[in-house]
């Protein structure tokens, strides 16, 4: 799932215009859809559909966080440095590249035990690929 530079570009009108914006803390849903697979919920996506689809361990972590395997969501704080954030599991970035998502190593989070990647939507979700995430089961 590699975007052109010119995909990029077109989406980026999408990124300024997201109605997550630049926040220190997002609040987004995944979706388990008819396919068996797993989605984060983006209105007004630009791309393909299946672009938002959740692979290489997001799709377990999405699983795994899920009370009825139909509906997850989460609570994210990104960040450039470790904080102190208790009650959220830890993500921190192993490797990324612009067009090539980036991977992470989930900590803090019992009973999950394996390594993350996220596509490059999530440029358009967060707006960056940040160094740290903070996570947990959202209460809303």
């Amino acid at each position: 799932m590699n975007y052109t530079f010119s995909d990029l570009l077109y989406g980026a009108k999408t990124i300024a215009k997201s109605v997550f914006g630049q926040q220190s803390e997002y609040h987004i849903q995944f979706n388990h859809e008819d396919d068996g697979l797993w989605y984060v919920d983006f209105p007004n996506w630009p791309f393909d559909h299946h672009n938002l689809l959740m692979v290489e361990g997001a799709d377990e972590l999405c699983a795994f966080l899920s009370d009825d395997n139909i509906i997850t969501r989460v609570d994210v704080i990104p960040a450039d440095e470790e904080e102190d954030h208790p009650g959220y599991a830890k993500l921190i970035q192993l490797e990324h590249s612009l067009t090539g998502g980036s991977t992470y190593q989930v900590t803090g989070l019992e009973g999950f035990d394996r390594d993350i990647w996220l596509c490059p939507v999530t440029l358009f979700v967060l707006g960056q690929y940040p160094r740290y995430m903070y996570i947990k089961k959202s209460d809303v």
